[in-house]
């Protein structure tokens, strides 16, 4: 009988979707127009509900698994939070990616990390909709915030569980480059679910984070020619401060209320939760898997 078998398996899961992401991957990139979008939905679905399904078959009696999907929040004000939260973080990850590629020397044009063209998005919307934002959005918060970030919260209590949640959400974007745009979504994702206990409105910033950077893809792809380049920082940082300061007009009355619970504290040692949690059998194997991918490029 395995010792910490939630914490197992949740790191075998982990890799089991770093397994599917991988493979289908290095599929997608033979396709750069609609087929690929269809390529990207189907990657999608295997790689979070598979894990997903194998998580909650396995883990049972009084581990199981509730998935926090509360809807006694879903009111326009709280929406309207979530909408602000998705749109900033969507213009911070951006300028972040760019930021971070022309520290590396590379063209900033890379924060398209699809490849996908302007008109194809143009031709191709309502099946980019679906496949890059819907499906996504509802796919990943069911694992990472319904399962992993659930399961990680019983061992280490709720700061370190939104931490770690979100640093394997950034790994599974397999980039150095998006990581940290990653890491901080992550975040705000894990913290909307706690607060609000429910996955959908983490699936709503989700996704409107997506179909924000599918515009900015769009956007600098169709008006490069024209030297877009120039004004998108300056513009991205107008609107992020605007929106920051709608969400933190939300956050202040949401704290006023009293509606922001407190943070759950770990029943054991935080070195002790972290330990069961990363140096597990799964979780080595995909971390060791992660670098030889990103940064010794042999898988």
């Amino acid at each position: 009988m395995i010792k910490h078998k939630s914490a197992f398996l949740s790191g075998l899961s982990i890799y089991i979707c770093f397994c599917i992401l991988v493979a289908s991957d290095s599929i997608s990139q033979a396709f750069k127009t609609g087929s690929f979008a269809i390529n990207i939905l189907f990657s999608e679905i295997l790689a979070f509900i598979l894990p997903t399904i194998f998580m909650i078959a396995l883990i049972r009696g009084n581990n199981k698994i509730i998935i926090p999907s509360d809807t006694k929040q879903l009111k326009s004000k709280n929406i309207r939070f979530a909408i602000y939260l998705g749109i900033i973080t969507c213009l911070i990850s951006f300028l972040l990616n760019m930021l971070f590629l022309y520290i590396g020397n590379q063209d900033v044009s890379g924060v398209n990390h699809l490849g996908i063209g302007g008109r194809d998005i143009q031709r191709n919307f309502i099946l980019y909709l679906i496949s890059l934002v819907i499906i996504p959005a509802l796919t990943k918060e069911l694992y990472f915030r319904g399962i992993l970030f659930t399961v990680f919260s019983r061992y280490a209590g709720t700061k370190i569980a939104i931490i770690l949640s979100a640093l394997v959400f950034a790994m599974l974007y397999l980039s150095f480059y998006t990581f940290v745009g990653a890491f901080i979504l992550g975040l705000v994702l894990a913290w909307l679910t706690y607060i609000f206990k429910s996955i959908w409105f983490s699936a709503i910033t989700h996704s409107v984070n997506s179909l924000c950077y599918l515009f900015m893809i769009w956007l600098t792809d169709t008006y490069s020619a024209f030297g877009i380049w120039k004004y998108i920082v300056p513009v991205c940082l107008f609107i992020s401060l605007l929106f920051i300061y709608l969400a933190l007009v939300c956050t202040e009355k949401l704290l006023l209320s009293g509606r922001v619970p407190y943070f759950k504290e770990c029943t054991r040692p935080t070195k002790q939760a972290v330990c069961i949690l990363t140096l597990n059998l799964g979780s080595i194997i995909f971390i060791i898997s992660f670098f030889a991918k990103t940064v010794f490029k042999i898988i």
